[in-house]
């Protein structure tokens, strides 16, 4: 085989070569790629253009499940703070903070404050009617942000109200992790102001 035979047959070989790259490539333009940046689109919820843009497209979406995740965790405290207000409640102090959970629960967003009644007392810890409202003076006097609305009979022209306790849920949330909490404050025995928070008490 002469020299000049060999250099042909290589570049036959390379020209194959070639080709089947090309076929590769070609597969991969037509069919891979816009998998791949559909696939993403869908994940991430963003247009994707070009294929430089996945990076970025990913760093996005992997931020946005961190601060998801972090979220989700907060929500867990809250939720464990609160204690389950469905449960039976026998200590005042639980009694109280499924009273708080339940002004939470109760806002709107109109509004901070939250009128919390006597019947919404006994269903939110299953106590007598006179117990609810005794739970309305002691709640006013123990917890930070919350305080009575005396009923008032509607003879200067307002609506009648019922007594009841009216929780600003701002107030009450303290914390600078955002987790919900309140504090009572009673008396000790000599005198001193002392507090509970409510993941002490739930």
């Amino acid at each position: 085989m002469t020299e000049k035979q060999a250099l042909s047959e290589r570049v036959t070989d390379l020209e194959a070569t070639v080709e089947g790259l090309e076929a590769r490539l070609e597969g991969a333009t037509n069919r891979d790629i816009p998998l791949l940046k559909g696939t993403v689109r869908a994940v991430v919820g963003a247009d994707i253009d070009a294929i430089g843009e996945l990076p970025d497209a990913g760093r996005a979406f992997h931020r946005e499940v961190a601060t998801l995740g972090e979220r989700v965790a907060t929500v867990e405290e809250q939720v464990a703070a609160f204690g389950d207000v469905d449960a039976a409640k026998t200590t005042k102090a639980q009694k109280l903070a499924a009273i708080c959970a339940f002004a939470q629960n109760k806002q709107h967003s109109q509004s901070t404050t939250v009128a919390v009644t006597a019947a919404d007392i006994r269903g939110c810890v299953g106590v007598s009617r006179r117990y609810a409202y005794e739970l309305i003076d002691d709640a006013a006097a123990e917890i930070d942000g919350a305080r009575v609305r005396e009923a008032t009979s509607g003879q200067s022209g307002g609506a009648p109200k019922k007594k009841a306790l009216l929780v600003d849920c701002e107030q009450v949330r303290t914390g600078d992790d955002g987790v919900n909490q309140f504090t009572t404050g009673g008396r000790d025995d000599e005198g001193a102001q002392t507090g509970t928070s409510m993941s002490e008490v739930s």
